[in-house]
C-alpha cells in the first residue's frame, strides 16, 4: 500500500507543480540554440537536412523505395519525425539532473518536473515537424483527414514512455556514468532496428514479433497509419495493450528508482 501511495503522491506534487513546469518549458525552448544566428531554426534544419541526405541515397544511389508504392520522402518524413523525437529527447533526458544540478541543493524544488519541463520544450519544434509531414503528404496526394487527430494519441504515447525512461536514465547516469554512453548507443542502433527506412513488411511474418517488441515501432507505424494508411489505432488491439503494459511498467519502474535514489543525487552532483 505505501509503494502505490508514494506513487500517487508523486504524481500529485507534479501535478500542483504545473506552472513551474510552463515556466521551465518556455524558458527551456527559449535557451535553445540562443547564440546561434539561426536560432530555433536549427531545430528544423537538422532534421529536414537528415531526411534529405536519406531520400538522395535511396532515389538516386540505391534507386530502392522501401515505401513500394508511397513516395519514398512521404514515407521516410512520417516515420523519420516520431523517431528523431524520442532519440533526440531521450538523449537530453539522460543529463538533465546532471545539466542542472545547482537545484539539487534545494530541498524545496521538485527535481521530477524537470523531465516534464524538457519534453514539453522539444515538443514545440516537434508539432512543426508533424506540420510538415501532413503538408508533404498532402504535395504528393495523400490528403488530410480525421486520422490525422491520431497523431496526438501517438505524441501522448511517446511522452509517457520518454517520462519514465527519462526517470529511469537520468538518476541511475549520475551514479553509473556508462548509463549516458549506453543511451547514446541505444538510439544510434534503434534507428536501424526501428522499421524507419525500411520497411517491416519484408520481414517473415514469424519473426515480425521480434521487431514488434521495439515500442518505437509502434509509435512509428502509428504516425504512418495517421498520415498515410488512414488505419485506426483500436484495429490493433494486441500491439496497443503491448505498447501501453511496457510504457506502464517503464513509468512506474521510473518513478521508484527516481524517488529511492533522489535523496543521494547531492553526494554525487
Amino acid at each position: 500500500m505505501k509503494f502505490f501511495r508514494d506513487i500517487i503522491n508523486f504524481a500529485k506534487q507534479i501535478f500542483r507543480k504545473k506552472s513551474a513546469i510552463y515556466e521551465l518549458a518556455k524558458r527551456e525552448f527559449q535557451a535553445q540554440n540562443k547564440d546561434t544566428y539561426l536560432g530555433i531554426v536549427w531545430g528544423y534544419i537538422q532534421p529536414l537536412t537528415y531526411v534529405l541526405v536519406l531520400v538522395l541515397v535511396f532515389n538516386i544511389g540505391l534507386r530502392t523505395n522501401p515505401g513500394r508504392e508511397i513516395p519514398f520522402v512521404v514515407y521516410l518524413v512520417t516515420g523519420m519525425i516520431s523517431w528523431q523525437f524520442y532519440s533526440g529527447t531521450l538523449v537530453t533526458l539522460t543529463t538533465v539532473i546532471k545539466t542542472n544540478s545547482f537545484l539539487v541543493k534545494k530541498g524545496d524544488f521538485s527535481l521530477g518536473i524537470l523531465h516534464i519541463a524538457k519534453i514539453l520544450s522539444a515538443l514545440i519544434p516537434h508539432l512543426v515537424l508533424m506540420g510538415v509531414a501532413v503538408i508533404i503528404c498532402w504535395f504528393h496526394g495523400i490528403w488530410p483527414s480525421v486520422y490525422n487527430f491520431q497523431l496526438l494519441y501517438y505524441l501522448a504515447a511517446t511522452f509517457f514512455l520518454l517520462l519514465g525512461f527519462g526517470w529511469i536514465t537520468s538518476s541511475t547516469s549520475l551514479f553509473v556514468q556508462d548509463v549516458s554512453n549506453i543511451v547514446t548507443i541505444s538510439t544510434q542502433f534503434g534507428f536501424w532496428f526501428t522499421p524507419i527506412i525500411w520497411n517491416i513488411n519484408r520481414v517473415p511474418e514469424k519473426f515480425r514479433w521480434i521487431i514488434n517488441l521495439n515500442p518505437m515501432c509502434y509509435v512509428v507505424n502509428g504516425y504512418r497509419d495517421s498520415l498515410i494508411y488512414k488505419i485506426p489505432f483500436w484495429s490493433k488491439p494486441y500491439e496497443t495493450l503491448y505498447f501501453w503494459i511496457f510504457t506502464m511498467t517503464v513509468l512506474l519502474l521510473g518513478t521508484v528508482i527516481f524517488r529511492r535514489l533522489k535523496p543521494h543525487f547531492g553526494e554525487v552532483v
